[in-house]
Formats: C-alpha cells, structure tokens, sequence
C-alpha cells in the first residue's frame, strides 16, 4: 500500500517538474491533461500485442513505464484541481485498493474515455491496470522517480527545444531508464539514477 508520504513526494516532484517545463504559472497554460492520459491509454494498449492478425506478445516493460505516465499526468491534473490535498487521492486509493479486472484494454478504454469525457479519473481502472501488470504501489513509485529524472534529463538535454532525441544507443530512454532502475537495487536514488543516466548518455557519444 502507497504511504502519505510517498503520494506527497510524488506530488511535490510533479509540482517541480511542471514548473521545469512550463514556468510558476505552469497551471495558466491550459494543458489538457485529460487527452494526455487518455493518449498514454492507446499506447498501453498498443503494448498489449492486440492485433488478432500478427504474432505479438505483450511487453510488459513498456506497459509498467506507460502506466507511469498516465500517473504523471493524473498527478498534474490533480494539481490543478481546486481545493485538491494529497488526502483526498490518499483516501481515494485506500478505498479503490481491493480493485481487479481481468482485461487491461477495457480498463484502458475505460479510464481514458472516462477521463476525457467527464473528467473523472476512474482510479478502480488504473489500480486495476496496475495489478495486472504485476505492479504494486513500491514499484509506481520507484518507477515514478526514475521517470521524474528521466523527464528533468530530457528538459536538460533540450527536449522541449527539439534537441534531445528519445532513441540511443539503439534504445529508446525509458529502455534505458527500465535498465538502469533494475540494475541498481539496493542503490537506488535519484542520485545514482542521475549519474548512471548520464554516463550511459555519454558513452552513447552525447
């Protein structure tokens, strides 16, 4: 089960990152928020390996890191909401914890239709996803950080000005996030993420 404190700290570096990209007004841009999780749903389902007509098998590496995304967005979302507080989405899971589903393209379709439409992200849908990509609330938030560094990573290498590409070394970055997040264990920080983020970056000769 997520703690406060982590929920808190996920926040806060939600709160920093969009600062990062967009400035201290970052919630007077008008981001849809909405459409971005309900992108980061079409993309998960395209990582189940749907397609009856093609040998495919679900990644499910690439479904735990897009799961992560629409809680990033979810996240930001939640920030701009009036009278919002880290309790209420505390208390919103504790309630929505015993959720399970058995299909993750009709949870997908579900939240992100849901939120597009009304607004409403179905947190039984997402905790749902979660569990049927083996994933529980330790491993949201250790994937949180990384992704969190990754995005800083990317603003640094000049992402937003169409500097940084996404693929290197023959990976696109979230390959190499997945790696190094495993790799490193009991070391885990995002300190050592940082370093290990870079040192691969610049043996790939940036």
């Amino acid at each position: 089960m997520i703690t406060l404190a982590q929920l808190t700290d996920m926040l806060d570096m939600q709160e920093a990152l969009e600062i990062r990209i967009d400035g201290p007004d970052w919630r007077d841009k008008g981001h849809d928020y909405r459409l971005c999780i309900h992108m980061e749903c079409a993309e998960i389902i395209e990582h189940t390996g749907w397609k009856h007509w093609k040998h495919q098998e679900p990644n499910w590496d690439a479904i735990a890191m897009e799961i992560v995304d629409v809680w990033h967005f979810a996240m930001a979302h939640a920030l701009c909401c009036e009278d919002f507080t880290p309790e209420l989405i505390y208390n919103d899971i504790v309630d929505n914890e015993e959720a399970e589903d058995t299909d993750m393209i009709a949870c997908c379709i579900g939240l992100g239709y849901g939120m597009y439409t009304r607004q409403e992200f179905i947190l039984s849908n997402f905790i749902a996803m979660m569990k049927l990509a083996d994933m529980n609330w330790d491993d949201l938030y250790r994937l949180y950080v990384g992704k969190n560094v990754l995005n800083w990573f990317r603003q640094d290498h000049g992402y937003k000005q169409g500097l940084y590409m996404k693929t290197w070394a023959g990976k696109e970055d979230n390959e190499h996030l997945f790696e190094i997040t495993k790799g490193l264990g009991d070391k885990f920080s995002r300190v050592e993420l940082v370093k290990c983020l870079s040192a691969r970056y610049a043996l790939a000769g940036h």
